[in-house]
């Protein structure tokens, strides 16, 4: 009975679609990795800087753009399970810390700085993505980089107008999840695609696929007011918007180059 529950709640959706009962596990995981990653990063004596996110930044683009890589069964990507969500996250997190290691350890003989190390790392991981990637779908993605021009317009604007409102890297944070919010909204409008997470099926079946973008911006406007006015630590505050940075970076990515590949 046990073997059957687990097999329909989280072996048959595998790739497909998740449940309540692989939401709230996946997001348990996710909350003790964060905290598991945040310590041992803390061990290695690494700052949550700007070179930390420009280290993690090819990685963060690499998985996305895997994941649609996957969804049309390109390059080495093929059929297996571990490219597809959720065990592609463990896969880009194990080639990340990896390269890390790598990173602090020449940094350590060489000082060469770990950061530049994982750059170019990265980078040539995102060049064997561009050899298999055909993007043929003009009107998807004419429709997302246009709603995306209009929020990046709106948030760095804001920001340029009122920067004690708001700073610069949380309307980069609005901008990665309203990214997420508008290939989500086009798939759902103009593809035939279905959400996959629990909430936003639930939110879109009642309101239609537009509460994607007032559902981003409120979320993300509360998680990021609670850092700003609960977290000193500015390490810790760091590394939580990298989180939340990913969360909508990496979702746009996939969906975006999914529908552009179409």
């Amino acid at each position: 009975m046990i073997t059957e529950w687990f097999t329909e709640k989280f072996v048959t959706p595998l790739c497909k679609y998740y449940t309540l009962e692989s939401t709230l596990i996946y997001g348990l995981i996710l909350v003790l990795a964060v905290i598991w990653i945040y310590k041992l990063l803390k061990k290695l004596k690494i700052k949550i800087d700007k070179n930390f996110f420009l280290a993690l930044l090819p990685f963060i683009i690499y998985g996305g753009w895997t994941r649609a890589l996957r969804d049309h069964l390109l390059g080495i990507y093929g059929n297996q399970w571990w490219w597809c969500s959720p065990p592609i996250y463990v896969v880009i997190f194990l080639i990340t810390i990896s390269l890390l290691l790598i990173g602090l350890q020449l940094e350590k003989s060489f000082k060469i700085p770990y950061y530049k190390f994982m750059i170019v790392s990265g980078t040539l991981l995102l060049l064997y993505n561009l050899s298999i990637t055909r993007m043929t779908n003009l009107l998807s993605i004419t429709i997302i980089l246009s709603l995306l021009a209009i929020w990046a317009l709106a948030f760095f604007g804001y920001h340029k107008l009122f920067p004690k409102k708001l700073s610069f890297e949380n309307a980069g944070i609005f901008v990665a999840h309203l990214f997420d919010a508008s290939s989500t909204f086009t798939a759902l409008s103009y593809f035939g695609y279905y959400e996959q997470h629990v909430l936003p099926t639930f939110l879109i079946n009642i309101f239609g696929p537009w509460i994607m973008f007032p559902l981003k911006i409120i979320v993300v406007y509360f998680v990021l007011h609670i850092l700003d006015k609960e977290i000193d630590d500015k390490n810790m505050k760091n590394f939580l918007k990298i989180i939340i940075f990913i969360l909508g970076a990496a979702l746009g990515v996939r969906n975006f180059l999914t529908l552009a590949m179409l």
